[in-house]
């Protein structure tokens, strides 16, 4: 048993090591999408090994739990893969990068901003690599729903703003298209906001495409996030947040939330990665969480039943929100604030 943990865990901090030292030199440079997807065969290896080495169960059972320790995070990030768009990703170091372009730009972008609006009333998409995107807000609209879809990248949502939405989003090879629409019948409005298919470059460490976003502070809003991979840092401590979806591949991800609502859902599916929940001190809490492998941090929930956790004050809170995590490889924590 101890040389069949000892194989398991050297062998898995050496691959680890390897790898990450390769990538460090820029020595390796892997087309994993084309990888991926035979993730099986490790299984299949495994089992092999299983069926010869029924003699050495020590040393077989240690090879055999990391070939299926690799196999289970390839399929994972295989599982990724369509939100990801690993096919056009470019792990090299790449010199022709916009991105570093002076911020001069921005009074191009403000003389835009006027043609994004005129086609918004027309209910027309708009695009642009470096630019920004304003919907204007109506009397009218009591309730509205955003739905970001994002490949990879930085994404932040934070402060409020006069119009329903803005955006400010710069990249380095790959656009955004943004659309809204609104109904009258029932007082509402949907916001998209979505990153374009290409090629995605990645420099020091960094993806190198970004949105930063804001909403109008009176709507009660639905929102869906879907991010493939990166970093979102996510504020709606300052929004009447009704229910909030998220969906992320490889990423860390922040998300606060306020005290809006006298209700709040939140929904969150993950593959590896990390993710925190700010929520007030005041607002009582339940969360269901489901998945193998999570690693937990859970201020201020107490185990009440099998993957199910509550704040003290629950039952007598007068606002509450109720968050369902699924999730693998993750680090979920949840913090008061």
């Amino acid at each position: 048993m101890k040389n069949s943990r000892g194989i398991y865990w050297g062998g898995l901090l050496i691959i680890l090591g390897v790898l990450w030292l390769l990538r460090s030199m820029d020595l390796l440079h892997i087309q994993w999408s084309l990888i991926l997807p035979y993730w099986p065969v490790l299984l299949i290896l495994a089992g092999i090994i299983l069926l010869l080495g029924a003699k050495e169960r020590n040393a077989s059972g240690g090879l055999v739990g990391l070939l299926i320790t690799m196999a289970v995070l390839g399929g994972i990030v295989n599982k990724t893969d369509r939100a990801i768009d690993t096919d056009n990703w470019n792990f090299g170091w790449n010199d022709h990068d916009r991105w570093d372009e002076d911020d001069h730009d921005d009074e191009h972008h403000e003389d835009r901003d006027e043609d994004y609006a005129r086609e918004h009333s027309n209910n027309q998409g708009t695009k642009a690599l470096n630019g920004n995107y304003k919907y204007e807000m109506e009397d009218f609209i009591e309730k509205a729903s955003f739905n970001l879809e994002g490949g990879a990248g930085s994404f932040t949502l934070k402060g409020n703003t006069d119009k329903l939405f803005e955006a400010k989003t710069r990249s380095n090879l790959i656009g955004f298209t943004s659309s809204t629409s609104v109904n009258k019948l029932d007082n509402s409005a949907t916001v998209n906001l979505k990153m374009e298919e290409g090629d995605i470059s990645i420099k020091n460490g960094e993806i190198k495409n970004e949105a930063k976003i804001q909403l109008n502070h009176k709507p009660v809003w639905k929102v869906d996030l879907g991010i493939g991979a990166g970093k979102g840092n996510f504020d709606f401590s300052d929004y009447k947040v009704e229910s909030l979806n998220v969906s992320t591949g490889v990423a860390d991800m922040d998300i606060r939330m306020g005290d809006k609502m006298s209700v709040a859902n939140l929904k969150i599916e993950s593959g590896v990665a990390s993710v925190t929940i700010e929520i007030p001190s005041s607002v009582g809490c339940e969360m269901r969480i489901d998945g193998a492998l999570n690693a937990k941090s859970l201020d201020g929930l107490d185990k009440v039943s099998n993957n199910l956790y509550r704040s003290a004050d629950f039952e007598k809170a007068e606002k509450k929100i109720f968050i369902d995590f699924e999730g693998g490889l993750t680090s979920v924590n949840i913090k008061r604030y």
